[in-house]
């Protein structure tokens, strides 16, 4: 029987499990238009789904000036420990989130500049991000996706 959920998350949502609160927050726009993290109090943990993938290629769903945004901010914040969407299970804040944003800026930068150039989309999957290749899993199966992604938002900064 699949049970529907009864409560949604406005911003933030503390959930108590009885001697344990699991604190549940919205986030910006940036892997998609609804991503949400989740902070165990007891253990200092902050869960980020796929706000941060390690060692797969991150997949961009939704806005990557909201995701770039966001990763700045989550590197601020004080937690024990982060748990990916993808990879290891638990890592150190703000270095787990290093790889992801070198990435993502990576992409910006360059479609950006061949966008001020007047190259095309075409041009900037061939040449947007490449510089990144060795260091992902999977990034010839998703890398171009999030280059076109990114393209279709930064072309009307």
């Amino acid at each position: 029987e699949i049970v529907l959920p009864t409560v949604a998350v406005e911003d933030s949502l503390t959930l108590d499990l009885g001697g344990r609160s699991l604190v549940c927050e919205t986030q910006r726009t940036a892997h998609t238009d609804n991503d949400l993290t989740i902070t165990d109090t007891a253990t200092d943990t902050l869960f980020l789904g796929d706000l941060l993938f390690s060692v797969h290629v991150p997949t961009l769903d939704g806005s990557i000036k909201g995701w770039l945004t966001l990763l700045d901010e989550l590197s601020r914040r004080q937690a024990a420990r982060v748990v990916p969407g993808h990879g290891p299970h638990a890592m150190e804040l703000p270095e787990a989130l290093e790889p992801e944003q070198h990435y993502l800026a990576a992409i910006a930068a360059d479609v950006r500049k061949l966008i001020k150039d007047g190259k095309t989309l075409e041009d900037a999957t061939k040449i947007a991000g490449f510089s990144e290749r060795d260091a992902w899993k999977l990034f010839d199966q998703y890398h171009v996706r999030n280059v076109t992604a990114a393209f279709a938002e930064l072309e009307w900064e």
